[in-house]
């Protein structure tokens, strides 16, 4: 699972360049954690207190790669660092 949502992540990036609303892709990110985690057969309350976790790891993300300059370095270590947010 962990894979799977850094992909996700990956992909949201790319929808944050297009869009440039990290809200909704912190949101939509959110939206799968939750889909994936009860799909899995996650307990209710573990999956809740993760994906409200997520959002606030995720919105922090996506707000700080929209703020910094795109492909900067400071960029490319947010973005990287920023995977990590796929082990929530």
């Amino acid at each position: 699972m962990i894979i799977i949502k850094c992909f996700i992540l990956a992909a949201f990036i790319r929808l944050l360049i297009a869009t440039e609303k990290p809200f909704l892709c912190s949101g939509l990110y959110t939206t799968v954690a939750l889909i994936l985690g009860f799909g899995l057969g996650g307990k209710t309350i573990v999956v809740l207190i993760s994906a409200c976790i997520g959002f606030v790891l995720a919105s922090i993300y996506f707000w700080l790669l929209d703020r910094v300059e795109l492909a900067s370095g400071l960029w490319w270590l947010i973005a990287i660092v920023g995977l990590a947010i796929g082990l929530v």
